[in-house]
């Protein structure tokens, strides 16, 4: 939170030294289309990072396969931020210059909101892959948004709760990350609607590695349920200190941790916490009746064949966004200006659900395709108290 004035000082800068004239590369009509994914590969956030990565190149890669879009293949132009806002807006000035006709990520909400007046004045079409509200909420001309909302994940959770009787709940959050402020402030301000009592508020930094003192205190309150809003490494080490406390107190964490990235690392541990998750992480557990299980499936298994797992929501989130890009430019054209009107016309069947975006709406992924799951056996699968109802109308 501390860093965004400078952010704001060295977007105006690097935005002067490029030009700042708001004018785009002139573009070839022929020969590759070229879209930058501006993405952390390095630091906190490399878990995020590399699903991008991955969701991004498999659609790529998929596409060109099938010959292109009008003959003409696709070129992925990667740039690793290293976690660092400050990095993203020198990233986003390197790919910006190579002459991308549109940008993908980055995949934390701190990064997109310091890009993101950079990329409307440079009119670069950006489809974000974070979930802080702020991105998308209100409408700016240049960006559009994947992932569920941190407001939608919020309602997902605490609905749930209020569904299985939970009335006391627990928060830790870090304060260093806008997706996790975002959602600890509408978990906050909402918890009492339904029926719950906050009875903890722990706040960390990004860099914390002991949790002991916060746990201790969490237990002492006795919640239901205890929420924690981080990504990257925070959420690999409270699980592990989470699990050798002892306190028999449920542990939810949000879809930042539906990676197998934050899975494998905590081994054992995480069997038994609880996630809020789209309806693509747990593929398996819809039943045939859902209308977007084929959807799923038909990606599921190359991409498991491709990479050796099954996708991590960071990688769904890429590949819906790939396939908004894919869409546009297909009804469109490839210029930037068709690209912006692509998006603003998007009316897509995806992974995550159907979305339909207008120029006064740049997010979209249906609040029925957010859902909870639990570990069990390594696997996420869908949480107790989650009905075959609500599964089969996921999405819609």
């Amino acid at each position: 939170m501390r860093r965004l004035p400078w952010l704001a000082i060295l977007a105006v800068l690097i935005a002067a030294c490029a030009g700042g004239s708001g004018s785009a590369p002139s573009q070839s009509a022929s020969g590759p289309i070229k879209i930058g994914l501006l993405t952390s590969l390095t630091g906190n956030y490399a878990p995020l990072g590399k699903g991008d990565q991955q969701g991004a190149e498999f659609i790529v890669d998929r596409v060109n396969a099938q010959g292109g879009i009008k003959g003409r293949k696709l070129e992925l132009d990667i740039a690793d931020d290293a976690s660092d806002p400050n990095q993203s807006l020198i990233q986003l000035s390197r790919v910006e210059s190579d002459g991308v006709v549109a940008l993908l990520g980055p995949p934390q909400s701190t990064a997109e909101l310091a890009i993101q007046p950079i990329v409307n004045q440079k009119k670069l079409p950006t489809v974000a892959l974070g979930a802080a509200d702020r991105q998308t909420v209100p409408v700016t001309p240049y960006m559009w948004q994947t992932a569920n909302l941190a407001s939608q994940v919020t309602t997902s959770i605490l609905r749930y709760l209020q569904q299985q009787g939970k009335t006391r709940l627990a928060v830790m959050y870090d304060s260093a990350n806008l997706y996790a402020v975002a959602g600890h402030d509408m978990t906050k301000s909402e918890v009492d609607k339904y029926g719950m009592t906050l009875v903890d508020d722990e706040v960390f930094q990004t860099t914390a590695t002991n949790f002991s003192p916060e746990i201790a205190k969490i237990a002492a309150a006795r919640p239901d349920f205890t929420l924690v809003w981080a990504t990257g490494a925070p959420p690999v080490i409270i699980t592990k200190q989470w699990a050798a406390a002892n306190t028999g107190i449920p542990l939810m964490m949000t879809g930042a941790e539906a990676t197998p990235l934050w899975l494998q690392p905590t081994g054992a541990a995480s069997e038994g916490v609880y996630l809020q998750v789209v309806m693509a992480d747990i593929g398996p557990s819809l039943p045939a009746s859902n209308k977007f299980k084929k959807i799923i499936d038909d990606i599921a298994g190359p991409f498991q064949q491709k990479y050796g797992q099954y996708p991590a929501q960071f990688s769904w989130d890429a590949m819906t966004a790939t396939q908004f890009l894919v869409d546009a430019i297909r009804r469109m054209g490839a210029s930037r200006e068709a690209i912006r009107q692509g998006l603003n016309s998007i009316s897509l069947d995806t992974a995550n659900g159907h979305y339909t975006f207008t120029p006064t709406r740049h997010n979209g992924m249906p609040q029925s395709a957010a859902t909870i799951a639990i570990v069990k056996n390594g696997q996420f699968v869908a949480a107790p108290g989650v009905t075959q109802q609500q599964l089969a109308k996921a999405g819609t």
